[in-house]
């Protein structure tokens, strides 16, 4: 729809001066009218919106008609019996090949909803001969949540027929001149979000906090830990509902950024409280923990299926339904753990907490000095605690050996991440030329082992899944062959990621990225002032 000259037309303003306006320089005829009822389906994270796509399903006889539009004019269609909670649910052609990538594993989700009228007039020329044909669209939108629905702005689309361009430029200039406004550059879905009041891209995975380097360390973590909790509240709606397990992942990760914070930030916050919510995250954390496991191993169905003959392939099919039972009890008990009186009662405590902190130049001073760091500025904070935690993985990846135990190598996984963390958590602070070649080595290293561990971890959870479904007796002699032969593979290829491990881990100690390091964090740990300039290149 958006491919060719579209005008909008402010609410309350009416067509009807606009058509005799233009009926008097180009004859103008009734051609047809049309009404559809569209609804407007993007990801929670708005995936589709960032990537300029938007997806639009219309009811058409027993199914549907599933449309998607890109902002560059490129339109695909597909009819399907009803809208598709995954792109993965939809039949193989070129609609799924270019919505799939982008939406990913997450569930389409109805965003808004318009009913249209449209009435569409053949514009003529001298001859009589129809050059151009105008559709007028007027309509009334509605959240996907919401009973009552709101005027939208009229919309005026040209639709050129072939061979007369020389005449859709010249109805596109006086309509131009009669409606007083450019062509529009905005989508309809935009149109139709921003009459309903909704900001499309609200809500992103991604850690986006600016931070201000001058700023007292109290009031950063402070804006951090905020930042944090309005992320598990947004996501908790969809975990519950199971609509995808990326609600679940994201309020994980708040979970655990949040303890990483409360552990790694010391000094800042009283002792007393940090152990307090410290223990009481890492319980709520220790809930989520199963669920997601069962998450994990269900996503991880077709990568294992790409692992075995074609023949083998769908032996794996009671190992789906034994984790989808799993999974069903895990979220269960995972539902309970979020309507609890424990979890509700960390809310309310965490808010209040952070709600009730007093500003740290304000605070007088603690016996024993036990919160030294929160009136120090946030940049030398953060530079001196990321130096550290940087330091720490140097000497214990340099005590990585052939031999040395998987378990040393998941707690430098771990160490890995606390880092990274630490890192996202002050990005603004710094220039971001500078952080990526160091954030790339990291993240390298970081899914070395991160990969290293999975597949440890995934080949001793198969083994107990098949002693589990051998002792229940939903395990087929097929279906255990199958995990058997995936367990070899897994064994296999966590190797080939211990031995990659050393590579990995020399790229990230090299003395160039040691030296970046010490730039951008050792100096400025010890820079208190004039420290602000450094972080304005962030």
């Amino acid at each position: 729809m958006d491919h060719v000259p579209h005008f909008e037309l402010p609410l309350g303003r009416s067509t009807d001066a606009i058509l005799r306006s233009l009926g008097e320089v180009f004859p103008l005829i009734p051609y047809a009218t049309s009404r559809e009822r569209l609804t407007y389906l993007d990801t929670f994270d708005w995936r589709l919106w960032e990537m300029g796509l938007t997806l639009t399903s219309a009811r058409v006889g027993k199914g549907v008609r599933l449309t998607l539009y890109h902002v560059d004019g490129e339109v695909w269609e597909l009819r399907a019996s009803g809208n598709p909670a995954f792109a993965s649910e939809l039949e193989e052609g070129p609609l799924r090949q270019r919505l799939e990538p982008v939406s990913n594993i997450r569930r389409l989700l109805p965003r808004a909803r318009a009913d249209w009228q449209g009435e569409t007039r053949s514009v003529l020329n001298q001859e009589g001969k129809t050059v151009v044909r105008l559709l007028l669209r007027q309509g009334r939108g509605r959240l996907p949540d919401r009973r009552g629905s709101l005027d939208l702005p009229h919309r005026l689309q040209l639709l050129p027929l072939k061979g007369y361009g020389r005449e859709l430029l010249q109805v596109q200039r006086e309509l131009r001149r009669s409606l007083g406004v450019p062509v529009t550059e905005r989508t309809e879905l935009a149109m139709v979000l921003e009459a309903l009041g909704v900001e499309p891209g609200s809500y992103s995975s991604r850690f986006d906090l600016v931070l201000s380097p001058t700023s007292p360390a109290r009031e950063a973590v402070r804006t951090i830990h905020r930042f944090l909790l309005e992320t598990m509240l947004v996501n908790e709606d969809g975990l519950i509902q199971d609509l995808d397990s990326e609600f679940l992942h994201d309020f994980r990760v708040a979970v655990r950024r949040t303890r990483s914070a409360l552990t790694q930030l010391k000094g800042i916050f009283p002792p007393e409280e940090v152990e307090y919510f410290g223990e009481e995250f890492r319980w709520l954390g220790a809930r989520t923990g199963p669920t997601r496991d069962m998450d994990v191993y269900l996503l991880k169905i077709p990568s294992y299926q790409a692992q075995l003959p074609d023949g083998v392939k769908g032996e794996l099919e009671p190992l789906v339904r034994f984790l989808e039972k799993k999974k069903a009890a895990a979220h269960g008990g995972l539902v309970r753990t979020l309507r609890s009186k424990r979890y509700k009662k960390l809310l309310e405590d965490w808010d209040a907490f952070l709600e009730g902190l007093p500003r740290a130049e304000d605070e007088e001073a603690r016996p024993g000095g036990v919160c030294l760091d929160a009136n120090r500025t946030i940049l030398a904070v953060a530079s001196e605690r990321i130096w550290k935690a940087y330091k720490r993985v140097l000497k214990k990846g340099k005590a990585i050996r052939p031999k040395t135990p998987a378990e040393a190598l998941h707690r430098l996984r771990i160490d890995c991440k606390k880092l990274r963390y630490l890192i996202h958590f002050f990005q603004s602070l710094y220039p971001q030329d500078a952080l990526k070649p160091i954030l790339k080595e990291l993240k390298r290293l970081q899914d070395n082992l991160g990969d290293f561990n999975d597949l440890h971890v995934q080949r001793d959870a198969l083994l107990g899944f098949a002693e589990e479904m051998m002792e229940t007796g939903v395990g087929p002699p097929a279906t255990l062959m199958a995990m058997g032969q995936l367990m070899g593979q897994l064994e296999a290829q966590q190797l080939r990621e211990r031995k990659a491990f050393r590579k990995r881990f020399r790229r990230f100690s090299s003395a160039e990225n040691q030296a970046r390091f010490k730039e951008l964090f050792g100096s400025a740990a010890s820079q208190e002032t004039g420290a602000g300039g450094k972080g304005d290149g962030g």
